[in-house]
């Protein structure tokens, strides 16, 4: 079976929302996220993914973890570790000419750079955006509104 690297941001704001939009191929609400281009970055793909499906610029936040280059930073540098990392199975798209394949998926936490940015839905991927309470995510359907390892994660990353 194929396998694509792909980036997820959780967009949080300083209100403790989570920014979804609604996916119109998967009729879903969706964070931000997409497939990782050639010589990207995980964390550089799930920024780009931010800015071109929402308008927003964000700051990924990662996990802490020793710099194991302290001292030799000629060797390389440390990446944004990951909230999670998923094998996703994607069932074949006829529209799309895609046979099933899986997605191996970096879920990353990120805030805007700016809370006053303007928003702008990228209109190709989804139909709707807006940001989520907590208590708005509890009251979505798991089975038709958004897919049930979303919802647990935009729960975990949100402040209850």
């Amino acid at each position: 079976m194929q396998r694509h690297f792909t980036a997820t941001a959780f967009v949080i704001n300083s209100k403790n929302q989570c920014l979804l939009m609604w996916h119109k191929r998967l009729q879903r609400w969706m964070p931000p996220g997409g497939h990782v281009d050639e010589n990207e970055t995980p964390e550089e793909t799930a920024k780009r993914e931010c800015k071109e499906e929402t308008g927003m610029d964000v700051e990924i936040i990662g996990d802490n973890q020793p710099d194991l280059f302290t001292g030799n930073p000629q060797e390389g540098r440390m990446l944004k570790k990951p909230i999670a990392m998923l094998l996703e199975e994607i069932p074949e798209s006829k529209e799309r000419s895609e046979p099933a394949h899986q997605h191996m998926d970096f879920l990353f936490i990120a805030k805007p750079l700016d809370e006053n940015q303007v928003l702008t839905l990228e209109k190709t991927e989804g139909s709707d955006m807006r940001w989520f309470s907590r208590s708005d995510i509890e009251k979505l359907d798991d089975s038709t509104e958004i897919f049930a390892n979303v919802k647990e994660y935009v729960l975990k990353t949100l402040r209850g």
